[in-house]
């Protein structure tokens, strides 16, 4: 017998997918002898384990054997007929992050936020089919919507996030345009936040041209300073599907997050999710439920945000130590990231620097990052910009691994030769 070959066996839809680079950050994690500042990791430390052992115990002495049995699709049914997740999550959507008034019929339970992008793409694009995106925009994203091939339309953006005059220009120039998705609340990868009236200007958008968005938050109860601000779903409830997850805020292992939209939609989307992954885990939908009710995330996360803030701090001090002075940097009030690109001054050294070289001195030195083109939807392949994850090292690596890439910014600058300017 001969082994077949795979030759024109595979799906057009792999030609979407390419390189991953997320798996190229999952790659990095855990290295022996080797920093990461690449993968969009929470800090082991900030995962609650004396809280999870308590749940563990809660809900095996609540729900019984019958949580390890397989589950709705729609979400976990109790012994008692109570689906006790959904009935939980509309508390949880009405804080004063997101602000949300929903009820569970409005909700659908996916394995993270992950699996709802890709719910989306199953239920929204066909090939060629328009997506305004941010500039940048988070890579995950990309990746659960290329297979299917859709035409992204780049949206402008500047440190507050999305133009709404650019905005309403593309809804404008493409009516065709199946949704925008933007993730408006500490962005990953560049730290924006969008304001409260800007946002106004954003529904109201949505609104005049009668188009959805995707409002993806995983962040929002990451907030170190500041007022939360409300959901861009708060604000046009009709034209906003949300999503939400507790990767962040209790550890990703749990695979729990959702996503909140119409009825119609909810029900496509639950269908589409059984011939996906069937249901949840059951398990940890309950210790999720019982991590909302029983007020522990309220006392999580607050060891949460001041673990998070002083990382943030010490990245940006380093940065600002050791990195040439032709970069700047955003100073996110929350999440996880701080995005480093050139000054606009300084724009036309774009074409003289090369990321990928970097990126590979970087990694030879023992230190990873994200450079900046997998964020953006049109890259030239060359942009000069990385992500910094700041939450899932520990300060001295934070000081070593920024030390080590400026220095190697700083010796590909010196081997630019440009007269005109003294760095």
């Amino acid at each position: 017998m001969t082994k077949p070959s795979l030759e024109g066996l595979l799906s057009r839809r792999l030609e979407g997918m390419g390189t991953s680079a997320i798996r190229d950050l999952l790659s990095q994690a855990g290295k022996k002898d080797f920093i990461s500042l690449g993968g969009g990791y929470p800090a082991p430390e900030s995962f609650p384990l004396k809280i999870i052992d308590d749940l563990d115990k809660i809900v095996k002495d609540k729900y019984g054997p019958s949580i390890r049995q397989y589950g709705a699709t729609e979400g976990y049914r109790a012994p008692d007929g109570t689906v006790p997740l959904l009935e939980e999550l509309p508390n949880f959507l009405k804080r004063p992050n997101r602000n949300i008034e929903v009820s569970p019929e409005n909700i659908a339970i996916t394995a993270g936020s992950q699996e709802a992008l890709t719910i989306l793409g199953m239920m929204f694009l066909d090939k060629g089919d328009k997506v305004a995106v941010e500039s940048p925009t988070y890579l995950g994203a990309i990746q659960a919507f290329s297979p299917f091939k859709p035409n992204y339309i780049e949206l402008k953006t500047d440190e507050f996030g999305i133009i709404p005059e650019n905005l309403d220009l593309v809804f404008t120039e493409n009516p065709d345009i199946k949704f925008l998705y933007t993730v408006p609340t500490f962005q990953n990868p560049s730290g924006r936040t969008i304001p409260l009236e800007r946002r106004r200007i954003v529904a109201d958008t949505l609104k005049k041209h009668a188009k959805f968005a995707v409002e993806d938050d995983p962040y929002s109860e990451l907030r170190y300073e500041g007022e939360h601000l409300s959901s861009i779903k708060s604000l046009a409830p009709d034209n906003v599907i949300h999503l939400f997850t507790f990767s962040k805020t209790l550890a990703p292992d749990f695979r729990i997050g959702g996503m909140v939209a119409s009825k119609e939609i909810i029900t496509d989307a639950n269908m589409i999710k059984q011939g996906l992954t069937l249901f949840t885990s059951n398990y940890n939908q309950a210790m999720v439920t019982e991590y909302l009710k029983g007020g522990y995330i309220d006392q999580h996360i607050p060891k949460i945000i001041k673990l998070y803030r002083e990382r943030r701090n010490i990245m940006a001090q380093a940065i600002d130590e050791n990195f040439p002075d032709i970069f700047k940097y955003t100073l996110p009030e929350g999440g996880m990231f701080l995005w480093v690109n050139l000054k606009k001054e300084f724009i036309d050294l774009a074409t003289m620097l090369n990321m990928k070289k970097i990126l590979e001195e970087a990694k030879r030195s023992g230190i990873g990052f994200v450079p900046g083109a997998p964020f953006f939807a049109r890259s030239n392949g060359n942009e000069i910009a990385m992500r910094l994850n700041y939450t899932n090292q520990g300060p001295e690596n934070i000081v070593e691994a920024t030390r080590v890439i400026g220095e190697i910014l700083q010796q590909n600058l010196s081997e630019i030769s440009i007269s005109a300017i003294s760095f």
